[in-house]
């Protein structure tokens, strides 16, 4: 039975790209909830993950695109206007910075200074998580990052961090749960995330295509899930996905030579589906040309990238 005391809300997460949002909520869920690679902008739309802590509160961390000054393409207005808009919809923000880009010099960087200031046109509280301070040559390294950051914003809370390695995980909870309000759990304790599996199975798809073409790609893939069929008897599941590129030649990289890469692409997508989903998967994958498509809003609301406007 939860306490008078049980708190529950919406954290948004808001940072550069790169900066570990992703490996962040993964970590706190124990579960693949959000998709991760080495390239920036992977994450491209807000992903809920449900937190539990202990018998104390459930925190739901909303996994936002990372912010970014390339801003040219339609597809990279959207993502950071989807990432700034959550900061006014929840109930603290949390702004995760990379130890190793936090300063220039004796400054806060360009990029998190312009953050900042989108966190003071909120009313929204706000926390900041220094990420990857286990990469600094030495722990006192930390020390002119937090005094920056003190002078810079009225933060509530800093709290270094180790996404990858796990460590003070628990305090960055702590530090959280504070600012949620007393309400009951929103979800379930075995629920992880509130996507459906069509979404997640699209993601995995596209994270193995991101892993597997490196610089050869550009950010112009999308991935759609055409059919999902569930076969409990059999203990299956059918998926047919269309990887959609921007021009011919691109499809022919994502093909390969005799269709070795988008072989190894879907082998690798299964595997990893299976792992997510626990259970076998059939999955079969069309390479497809939709030109110029991150730059259409038509094709920017199909694929979820922009919120249609409900007429009232």
């Amino acid at each position: 039975m939860q306490n008078n005391e049980f708190r529950c809300g919406f954290v948004a997460l808001i940072g550069r790209t790169n900066a570990g949002k992703s490996t962040l909520v993964n970590a706190l869920t124990g579960e693949k909830v959000s998709i991760t690679s080495p390239k920036s902008q992977t994450t491209r739309n807000k992903i809920r993950a449900i937190v539990n802590v202990d018998e104390r509160g459930q925190i739901i961390f909303v996994d936002t695109p990372g912010i970014h000054d390339w801003l040219k393409r339609a597809l990279n207005r959207a993502m950071v206007e989807t990432a700034l808009s959550a900061l006014g919809d929840a109930d603290l923000a949390v702004m995760l910075i990379d130890a190793q880009n936090a300063l220039e010099g004796e400054q806060i960087a360009a990029m998190e200074a312009s953050i900042i200031e989108e966190l003071k046109k909120v009313n929204t509280p706000s926390i900041l998580a220094i990420n990857k301070v286990d990469t600094l040559k030495d722990p006192a390294l930390v020390l002119p990052i937090i005094d920056a950051y003190q002078k810079a914003h009225n933060f509530a809370h800093i709290v270094p961090i180790s996404a990858l390695k796990r460590r003070e995980l628990a305090a960055f909870n702590n530090a959280v749960l504070e600012f949620l309000p007393i309400n009951p759990k929103l979800y379930p304790d075995d629920v992880y995330t509130d996507q459906a599996e069509r979404f997640l199975a699209a993601e995995l798809i596209r994270e193995c295509i991101v892993r597997q073409t490196q610089k050869e790609l550009p950010y112009s893939v999308m991935v759609e899930i055409d059919d999902y069929k569930e076969n409990a008897h059999k203990g299956l599941i059918k998926i047919t996905a269309s990887i959609f590129v921007e021009r011919e030649s691109q499809k022919t990289i994502l093909v390969g030579k005799r269709g070795e890469r988008i072989k190894s692409i879907g082998t690798e997508a299964r595997l990893n589906l299976e792992r997510v989903l626990g259970t076998r998967v059939f999955l079969n994958t069309m390479v497809r040309v939709k030109e110029n498509w991150p730059e259409k809003i038509n094709d920017l609301k199909r694929f979820g990238y922009i919120e249609s406007k409900k007429k009232s």
